[in-house]
């Protein structure tokens, strides 16, 4: 990362491959951040906070006014859905990307210049330039998919395209604290599995099926879900049985 000087401190950074032309910029703007930041020999690291009269660094504080500031890409109504929800962390920072809409789909790539549009198309339908909106919920494969996942629990609703709007109507149909921690996980889950099995046909060459994509992701979701009641402490029955929804059909 950088050595001393002296008693000046010279910053050394390496990566392990290759940077693409795109992340040029983005490391002048990492270098000249922290330059400004210079450390100093036999001094201990330490936490300097000037919004609030404190002795210790109010995490709370500083948690509000990073969500609430006007620049903030990840509002607290969607803060709960990705950070305290009960999925894998794997899943926690696809579905992060997917709000940030940085997920590195095919309208992404062109426009750095890693791939041509002729390679853009989106693998489900192959009809349209992919985009972090059109690969998870607009194209017909996602759509059918959300849609499916309704059906398991009789249920229909008219959904919004954008990830931040449709995140919370998909809460708005829980029912209670307990539902609503189960309806949190699956949306994460159908996002994850989109993304995964988007990149299986990518990368694997898989065939798109909706019938099996659905069965797989009722599994996914049941194995998750009693991860999800193990942290809860909950007896085999509560919110829902796990068991009985991998079998439900």
């Amino acid at each position: 990362m950088g050595e001393w000087f002296g008693n000046s401190w010279v910053w050394n950074l390496q990566w392990r491959r290759l940077l693409y032309d795109w992340e040029i910029e983005d490391l002048r703007g990492l270098e000249h951040m922290i330059q400004l930041n210079e450390p100093k020999r036999d001094t201990e690291d330490g936490v300097l906070w000037h919004s609030t009269e404190v002795a210790s660094y109010p995490t709370k504080c500083i948690y509000a006014k990073f969500n609430d500031s006007p620049g903030s890409s990840l509002p607290n109504s969607i803060a709960p859905i990705i950070w305290k929800n009960f999925i894998p962390p794997r899943a926690k920072l696809t579905i992060w990307l997917a709000n940030q809409e940085k997920l590195k789909t095919g309208d992404f790539l062109v426009e750095k210049g890693i791939i041509t549009q002729q390679n853009a198309w989106c693998p489900f339908c192959r009809n349209e330039i992919e985009s972090n909106s059109h690969i998870l919920f607009v194209c017909r494969f996602a759509w059918s998919a959300w849609m499916e996942v309704l059906k398991w629990w009789g249920l229909s609703a008219p959904l919004h395209m954008q990830f931040s709007k449709f995140s919370i109507q998909w809460l708005g149909l829980a029912d209670g604290r307990r539902h609503r921690h189960f309806w949190a996980l699956m949306f994460g889950c159908i996002i994850w599995s989109l993304w995964y099995e988007r990149n299986l046909i990518k990368f694997e060459r898989k065939i798109p099926n909706l019938q099996n994509f659905v069965s797989s992701l009722r599994i996914r979701i049941g194995i998750w879900a009693k991860e999800m009641m193990g942290s809860f402490g909950c007896a085999p029955n509560a919110i829902y049985n796990a068991d009985s929804f991998i079998m439900y059909s």
